[in-house]
């Protein structure tokens, strides 16, 4: 990209959300940024035609060209050294065309741009039409990227329709590099989802036309008023200083809707610095069905686009609230990468199902320390035999080696007894996948009542392992009655299978199962193999040695493994996790993504990836900061936190 326009990225992720400076022109406009008319006051951006703006103003500005039907401008960016954007004009009625002709449309604007001088191209802003085709969009992205436009608009109508969707679907497929901008009527309840969606530049304009109507706008709704005494009490410097100011309805209602706009954004930002955004877009959903509707359609359709972008790591607490969370991305995730990566011990004879606890992890609950002591005093040492497996809305499954991993001990749902049919078929089809990793000899202990009863019951039949139960349907599982029938239930079953007595090792079999769910099938092999020595405890830090070598270090505040440049030279073997950057060592505390020259795909932010150098030594250890894809993409920005490195 042309190194006077660009977008430049700041640390930080929380989905495909970003902040950053759009550089161009001299100017610097901080995203996200909200757009309107020239005639909007105190916005970041105004747009309108080049005979409509004080090109001289101080804000910047998106020069909107008419349609090629009527402007053959070869150069519009004649005299308008202060432009920072110039939208390339199109075809009228791109809203209704099919897919074939929003593809010719959009590349009549390449043509267009092609006109321009080299220099200029990277100021313009493609517009995309929701009649697009995603693959269609690929090949116009490709040819504008090597022309130099690095901007996209995408038109929202407001209705939350599979039109809507359809915008978002084709914001997913530019590159990250690309600025974002959405078009439209946007009410301000939807700012926090287009946000969410990696949307940079957002349309207020609304605002205006609200403000027209005499409609007061409110983050979840409006109201119309004709007097200001009339509605409701607003604390916004405008409402509070009409009386005062006797400006006219309409611009005390403008300057109002405008605030709110800027309220939410505020809002946003906020939650993504605290990586809560993903909640704050699940709290917004209701303020209308559509909204709440468009969520889901998009957890659905882009679920690989928002997981890309979704960190593996979190050390605050993570709110579900409600159906809205069952499929976001780091629970989907989640679900998936137990599915795929987790292997249970081999010397497991008993599977014990037992039910989640709001403290976390669970085994410091008061509950959790009831089943351990009942467990430990039928059992004794052949408690090794057992794999606890914790049964949990949304996330489906929890063995106990993975309790403290990322988003395990940081969700938090409401907690009634009662579950949704969702939430029993999600946990259900979990639970059937996660009990096939275990032998049909393996019997199944299911120490759980109400909706965690239901759970079992409704994967029961798919279950090829005998199913005991412990409690009725509706009984507590923590009462004294109920502890006994564990206990006389594993007391039996240790004599009929003859359990297995041993050193129990929670910490061997929490490092293997780290480690294969952290780095992919097979890492416990070369992290932690039969020689491995460990010091420390699974409450705080656990050291791994082998032949007198640390390799990692497990962290219990994220449950993850940490590793040493010893350790990701064992690790490199796999061809994960890993980046590659144009150079022989690494110089100081950070890699940058315009040092990269290829990295893993599957690297998410927060995932421990291993640097190597351009002979493929590996030189680094660290923590990435951005996904593979956009150390790749970007030229700027922090890509790695290097942690260890060679000397």
């Amino acid at each position: 990209m042309n190194s006077e326009t660009r977008l430049i990225v700041q640390r930080g992720h929380d989905g495909p959300a970003r902040r950053g400076i759009w550089r161009c022109s001299g100017a610097e406009v901080a995203t996200p940024a909200l757009l309107g008319p020239g005639s909007l006051p105190d916005v970041d951006i105004v747009y309108g035609a080049p005979d409509e703006l004080h090109l001289f103003d101080y804000r910047a500005k998106l020069i909107v060209h008419q349609s090629m039907l009527h402007d053959h401008h070869p150069n519009p960016q004649e005299g308008c050294e202060a432009v920072v954007l110039e939208m390339i004009p199109t075809l009228s009625g791109v809203s209704g065309m099919s897919e074939r002709l929003a593809e010719t449309t959009v590349l009549e604007q390449l043509r267009w741009a092609e006109e321009c001088e080299p220099e200029k191209r990277s100021r313009l802003v493609l517009r995309i039409p929701r009649s697009m085709g995603p693959e269609g969009l690929d090949r116009i992205v490709f040819r504008a990227h090597e022309l130099g436009v690095h901007a996209a608009a995408f038109e929202f109508d407001g209705m939350f329709s599979q039109r809507d969707l359809a915008s978002a679907v084709l914001r997913s497929r530019l590159p990250a590099d690309w600025l974002a901008i959405a078009l439209g009527r946007i009410e301000p309840s939807a700012i926090p989802l287009l946000y969410y969606l990696g949307f940079d530049v957002l349309d207020v304009s609304h605002t205006e036309e609200a403000a027209h109507l005499r409609r007061r706008l409110w983050w979840n709704g409006h109201e119309d008023v004709s007097s200001l005494s009339e509605g409701r009490y607003c604390s916004c410097r405008a409402c509070l200083n009409a009386e005062e100011s006797n400006e006219p309805l309409e611009n005390i209602l403008l300057s109002h809707n405008i605030d709110i706009y800027r309220m939410v954004i505020s809002q946003a930002l906020d939650a993504a610095s605290r990586g809560l955004l993903r909640w704050l877009v699940e709290s917004m959903t209701h303020a209308s069905p559509g909204l709440a509707s468009l969520l889901r359609r998009v957890d659905s359709a882009l679920y690989s686009y928002l997981e890309e972008f979704s960190p593996v790591v979190g050390s605050g607490v993570m709110p579900l609230i409600g159906p809205e969370s069952y499929n976001a991305p780091a629970i989907k995730r989640f679900r998936k990468q137990l599915e795929s990566r987790y292997s249970p011990p081999s010397w497991k004879q008993v599977v014990l199902l037992l039910p989640c606890s709001a403290r976390k992890p669970y085994s410091e609950s008061r509950s959790h320390r009831r089943f351990a002591q009942a467990i430990e005093s039928a059992l004794g040492s052949a408690r090794r035999a057992v794999a606890e497996t914790i049964i949990t809305s949304p996330l489906g499954v929890i063995p106990r080696e993975l309790e403290r991993i990322y988003p395990v001990a940081n969700y938090d749902i409401p907690v009634t007894g009662d579950w949704d049919a969702e939430e029993i078929s999600i946990a259900a089809d979990a639970l059937v996948s996660h009990l096939r990793k275990f032998p049909p000899s393996v019997v199944v202990v299911a120490h759980v009542s109400g909706g965690y009863g239901d759970v079992v019951r409704v994967a029961e039949s798919r279950i090829k392992q005998s199913i005991v139960f412990t409690v009725d349907a509706q009984q507590s599982v923590s009462t004294r009655e109920s502890l006994s029938s564990l206990k006389a239930t594993l007391s039996d079953l240790r004599e009929i299978l003859r359990l297995k007595g041993g050193k129990e090792n929670l910490v061997l079999e929490t490092l293997r199962a780290t480690a294969d769910f952290q780095f992919g099938s097979g890492a416990a092999g070369l992290l932690v193999p039969e020689n491995a020595r460990f010091r420390g405890k699974l409450y705080h830090t656990v050291t791994c040695k082998v032949e007198g070598e640390q390799l990692f270090s497990y962290i219990a505040s994220n449950g993850m493994l940490s590793l040493t440049l010893r350790g990701a030279e064992r690790l490199s073997g796999l061809g994960r996790y890993w980046v590659k950057f144009d150079g022989r060592e690494i110089g100081g505390g950070s890699l940058f993504a315009v040092a990269v020259t290829s990295a893993d795909p599957q690297i998410r932010p927060g995932d421990e990836v291993i640097v190597l150098n351009q002979h493929d030594d590996v030189v680094a250890v660290g923590r990435s900061e951005m996904s593979g894809r956009e150390m790749c993409e970007f030229d700027n920005g922090r890509a790695v936190s290097i942690r260890h490195k060679v000397k």
